[in-house]
């Protein structure tokens, strides 16, 4: 079908010189594919076939189930714990998390602008106050200085958010929970495999939350886990998880009445398929850390582009979403959204930001209420400015991230095509 100039609302001398994939010109990558994701080989395959037949399914009872209990030991360790409580999804250990630590009704809970909602809805599940802070502009992880500000009698817990491969600084904000008798949460939902200074992500402070979600860094589909180092957090989050059961003792004996109100259990399947999944965890997150760092310096070798930073103390990390600043003034002011278009087909899996920041989406709940700020230039600003690229496609090759640069290169180069 010929180019109609007239559709595109450029002049035909432009199109007929056209450079950019969008407008008729060759595409910077052509005829090859990303990595396919989720991963999986043989390994998830035998597993399922074992759960099967055994005919242990569902969630463990009481205890915890074979695989189950395989896998909250493993992964516990490799974070640097000494106990893990699977869940059904990250959002539930969210939940857990929580209601382990005794977060209500008149309690304050602090999270950041950008981060997926389910971060500030768990706290309004649980009747709380979110209150929202604005993000590090070089970051796009909480502001220190703006929960530092928010923090009052009522504070309870803050939950700190691993995201876009990075993280807040999280040496600040647990002296910060230490002073103030804070309960401090690690949403590691995008954090697997995070060190900061050489401490696991999810050991920091005094639980962390990981989801197993199908685009996470592990997957089963869904699924989650808490992560903690306190033996009565373990066992309050065992009782949550559990519908109100106490390891080892009586059913509901001694539990708090809102404890037993939840079956967050999660399956031997998907206990068995994260096993699988744990065997290669590390040779993805090196494969990705290298190639994060590797396309980061060559974007910024581009002008008006700035990858997010990553913090020198964030030792081990991986990008989930990978995310770059574009300066639309370099990019002959075309908007965000275009230049994600042309990128997309030049070939490049890219989108604008995935969320939009979370006092412009999250809606109060029953019991809890939200507390916003006035101004969020910093979130705000991010949804004009960011580009993110997909975790998966960081499991491909170096020449793959050269093409990446290139096409960014090419956008910007050509934007009044645009």
């Amino acid at each position: 079908m010929p180019i109609n100039a007239n559709h595109f609302n450029a002049p035909p001398n432009i199109l007929l010189m056209a450079s950019l994939a969008i407008r008729g010109g060759e595409p910077v990558r052509k005829g090859k594919k990303w990595p396919e994701w989720p991963a999986y080989d043989k390994r998830e395959l035998k597993a399922l076939e074992e759960v099967l037949k055994s005919r242990y399914w569902g969630g463990g009872v009481g205890e915890s189930g074979p695989w189950e209990q395989r896998f909250e030991k493993a992964f516990a360790a490799r974070h640097g714990c000494k106990y893990g409580i699977c869940v059904v999804n990250g959002t539930a250990a969210l939940l857990t998390a929580l209601l382990a630590a005794g977060v209500g009704p008149g309690d304050e809970v602090v999270v950041p602008a950008l981060t997926f909602h389910a971060t500030g809805g768990a706290a309004l599940a649980v009747g709380a106050t979110v209150v929202i802070v604005d993000v590090d502009a070089e970051t796009y992880c909480m502001d220190v200085n703006e929960v530092e500000k928010s923090i009052t009698e009522r504070t309870k817990a803050i939950i700190a958010v691993y995201n876009y491969g990075t993280a807040p600084d999280m040496d600040a904000l647990l002296k910060l929970a230490r002073e103030h008798n804070i309960v401090l949460i690690e949403d590691c939902a995008r954090g697997h495999g995070f060190e900061w200074r050489g401490k696991p992500a999810g050991s920091i402070g005094d639980m962390g939350c990981f989801s197993f979600q199908q685009g996470k860094f592990m997957t089963a589909g869904e699924g989650g886990i808490v992560t903690t180092n306190s033996k009565v957090y373990a066992a309050r989050c065992y009782s949550v998880k559990d519908c109100g059961r106490v390891r080892g003792e009586v059913y509901d004996v001694g539990v708090p009445y809102w404890i037993n109100w939840f079956n967050l259990r999660m399956t031997q399947f998907q206990a068995a398929i994260l096993l699988a999944q744990l065997e290669r965890f590390d040779e993805q997150l090196r494969r990705r850390q290298e190639n994060c760092e590797y396309l980061s310096k060559r974007l910024s070798e581009i002008d008006g582009v700035t990858p997010v930073k990553v913090d020198q103390r964030l030792t081990r990390h991986q990008p989930w979403p990978y995310c770059f600043k574009v300066e639309v003034g370099c990019f002959k002011g075309v908007a965000v959204e275009r230049i994600v278009e042309a990128l997309r087909a030049e070939g490049i899996p890219c989108s604008t930001l995935d969320h939009q920041p979370l006092h412009m989406t999250l809606a109060p709940g029953l019991f809890g209420r939200i507390v916003k700020k006035t101004k969020y230039p910093v979130a705000e600003k991010a949804l004009e400015e960011a580009v993110i690229i997909p975790q998966w496609v960081f499991l491909a090759s170096k020449d793959d991230m050269d093409e990446i640069a290139e096409a960014v290169e090419k956008v910007r180069k050509h934007a009044e095509e645009l």
